[in-house]
Parts: C-alpha cells; sequence; structure tokens
C-alpha cells in the first residue's frame, strides 16, 4: 500500500436518542434507589427509618459519586426522563416508562429488576433504533461493518440484522465485543487489516470499512447495593453511540475533508493487574469492579508505553511532547489527571479528553471516538499535528495508536 493511500479515520457521526440528564438529577434519584431497594431489602417499612437510611446513602454520595462539578450531565436511555420526574415538596414521584421495553425493573415502586435476557431484549430495541438513525434510505453499503459494544450480545446482531434487512449481500459484519473503555483500538486495529489486505490482493478490493458503536450501559443499571463501587460506576458511565469510517488517505483527500491517518498501533496487558477492573454478566445485569489501584498502575505504567509506541515511527517523545496532541480515554477524572502527571503534559494537551468526559461521562469504547471527532473539527489543532491515542480495558490492558490529523 503506497503512503498517500494509508487508511484514516473520518466521518465521525454521533447520535443522541435521548435528551441526556442533568448529572445533579442523576445523584439525586440514584441515592434514592439505593435507599429504597436497601429498605425493601431489610424489611425497612416506616418512611422515619426509611429518610434515615436515605440520609445515610446521599453522604455517601457526596463522598464517593462523580459530582455535577466533573461530569455535568449523561444521556441515559434507561433512566427516568426529566418529564417523568414529579418534585413536590423536596421529595420527587417516577412516572412509569411509556413503553414496556424501557423498563428495567418491574416498577419504580418495588425496583425489583428485570432479568438480563428481558434487558438484552430492550438492548436490542435501542441498538436497532440506533442503528436505523445512522444508516437511512439512502445509505450506501460499507465493504464491512464493525460492531462494538461491551453492553449487549445477541445473535443475530443488531449490525447483522440491519446488512440483512438492507440486503447489503457483500457488506460483510464483524464484532468486537466485550473491550469495555478500550474497545475503539482493537476496532480500528481490524478496520486498518480489512483495507490492507484488499490492497495487497487478499480479499476483494475494499473502499470502506465502518465501525459502530452502541454502548448502552444504563441497561445495567444496578441499585441492589449502596457499595462504595456501585456508587462510582452508576454515576460515572453513559450511554454513547457513533459511526465513523476508516477509508483511504486518497479518497478523503479528493472529498477536500479532514481527518486522522493511522501510523502505529501498540496494545499490552499490564502484569499484576487482572483483578483490578472487571466486566461480569449478572442474573440482572453486568457488574463492574473498578479499585482505586487502577489510576496508580496506569500512571506506573503510562510514560514508557508512550515512548514505545512513538518510536514506531521514529518520534522521539521527550523531544516533540509539547507540540504532541492527546486522545486519552477518561475513565475517570482522576486517569487523565494522573497520565497528564506522569507525562508533564500542559493543560491544553489534555483539554479535549476532559472536555469530552464532562459534557458526557465515561461512554465506555465510544469515548475516544468522540475525542477524535473533537480533535477533527478543533481549528486549534492543526494539520500535520500527531495524535498519541490511549485506552484502558480489563486486563488491565493498555492500547494506544497515533494518528496524524490530515
Amino acid at each position: 500500500m503506497s503512503l498517500y493511500n494509508q487508511p484514516v479515520l473520518a466521518d465521525f457521526v454521533p447520535v443522541q436518542l435521548v435528551e441526556p440528564t442533568p448529572q445533579a438529577v442523576t445523584l439525586e434519584i440514584s441515592a434514592w434507589g439505593f435507599a429504597k431497594t436497601y429498605c425493601r431489602n431489610q424489611g425497612i417499612t416506616e418512611k422515619e427509618d426509611f429518610d434515615k437510611v436515605h440520609k445515610e446513602i446521599r453522604e455517601k454520595f457526596d463522598n464517593y459519586a462523580l459530582s455535577p462539578s466533573v461530569i455535568k450531565r449523561r444521556q441515559l436511555v434507561f433512566f427516568p426522563r426529566m418529564k417523568d420526574i414529579q418534585f413536590s415538596n423536596g421529595e420527587f414521584r417516577l412516572m412509569e416508562p411509556e413503553h414496556e421495553y424501557m423498563k428495567l425493573f418491574d416498577n419504580y415502586e418495588s425496583l425489583n429488576a428485570k432479568d438480563i435476557k428481558t434487558r438484552h431484549e430492550s438492548y436490542a430495541k435501542i441498538t436497532d433504533d440506533c442503528l436505523a438513525e445512522m444508516y437511512g434510505d439512502e445509505s450506501e453499503a460499507p465493504d464491512d461493518l464493525i460492531h462494538v459494544t461491551c453492553s449487549g450480545y445477541l445473535a443475530p446482531s443488531p449490525a447483522e440484522k440491519l446488512a440483512a434487512d438492507k440486503n447489503w449481500f457483500n457488506t460483510t459484519v464483524t464484532h468486537s465485543y466485550h473491550m469495555c473503555c478500550h474497545g475503539a483500538f482493537p476496532a480500528i486495529k481490524m478496520a486498518h487489516g480489512f483495507l490492507s489486505s484488499s490492497q495487497s490482493g487478499v480479499t476483494p478490493p475494499k473502499k470502506r470499512v465502518d465501525i459502530v458503536h452502541t454502548e448502552v450501559l444504563s441497561a445495567h443499571i444496578g441499585v441492589e447495593n449502596p457499595k462504595v463501587e456501585n456508587i462510582i460506576t452508576s454515576t460515572l458511565f453513559s450511554d454513547g453511540f457513533i459511526k465513523y469510517s476508516v477509508v483511504s488517505e486518497e479518497s478523503l483527500r479528493k472529498r477536500g475533508q479532514h481527518g486522522l491517518k493511522i501510523l502505529a498501533f501498540n496494545e499490552h496487558v499490564l502484569p499484576n493487574s487482572a483483578k483490578d477492573m472487571t466486566w461480569m454478566p449478572g442474573s440482572t445485569h453486568f457488574h463492574m469492579t473498578l479499585s482505586v489501584m487502577v489510576p496508580v498502575i496506569i500512571k506506573q505504567w503510562v510514560r514508557p508505553f508512550v515512548e514505545a509506541l512513538l518510536q514506531q515511527v521514529g518520534i522521539d517523545f521527550e523531544r516533540e511532547r509539547r507540540h504532541l496532541a492527546f486522545a486519552i480515554h477518561p475513565g475517570g477524572p482522576k486517569i487523565v489527571e494522573h497520565i497528564q502527571d506522569a507525562l508533564g503534559l500542559d493543560d491544553d494537551q489534555v483539554a479535549i479528553s476532559k472536555s469530552v468526559f464532562a459534557e458526557n461521562g465515561n461512554m465506555s469504547s465510544a469515548t475516544v471516538p468522540h475525542i477524535f471527532k473533537a480533535i477533527v473539527e478543533e481549528p486549534g489543532i492543526p494539520v500535520g499535528t500527531r495524535i498519541v491515542c490511549l485506552g484502558f480495558g480489563p486486563g488491565l490492558t493498555a492500547s494506544g495508536s497515533v494518528l496524524e490529523k490530515i
């Protein structure tokens, strides 16, 4: 493949399925849900006793939840809409969802959780609607379609159903599942390989590989135990939907558009870290563990990882550090701060990563593509800038790439 025909990322199209909920509202309702479930499980029925439990859990939220100063709002498909929340005399009442598939609980009075099969059926409905919005009636079929998610697994998948319904006989569907926060990196690596192999004649010629992320983390809301880690995860994660394409640099330049040329990849499982981040199916929803050691481990390993990644394209990190841009997956506010400190980065080098997190929360695998979109559209990052991209997932797995804005 010629240098001028290298694969590039382009055409980032995010989708918003519901109006984002202010973080202050999500904290209030989540604390109430944890308190209500705790009292039900403990047989507590008196209002005075409930109020005491509620107060204690709200105090835990004050200490451990992601505050509105860190995350402003989150898109949460499976969460009460603002129009369905009625506030009166310092208390609120939740209206039941209009459609049955929107119910993760039998009702808001009991908060008995639906089982994981029912929740996956709800996930399917949401993802089908999302893909229909991404690909309208006039959409041209991609040569390959890579579906990325860690929040729902179905066979046939929503992506396969889309291809079948649209009669995209020549479109190959590939799944990149359960990678969590670093899920964009293996998907982009796959797309790069698909285009490259077609250029060498291993497969028929390909012009476009699409990647779609459908992360519906709100489908895994659980309020059964007010442990600190549950409070953190329930106030950190949000839903994210985005589509983008991997095409040749030549085709993108012919359209006169900007994108991100792929220069290098690297990925490692960090030693002695397997228990620090997990994502496991449970009877009603997926469960995450996220230890306080995650930012510490990342800070320990990130500098040698970045130095080795940049050496692949002949860049000396220390000499070029001030000229680089960064796309860092903000698994939480401390991760970006630790990486910034470990690498000695200026505030403007991590500003977009922090901004995407503040405006959306952690959208798992869909977060980094939202950062890519912002970098492409940011006039303060000139064409020719090299971008160091970092994401971290269970393993702990450190994934990275080097891109160039074109």
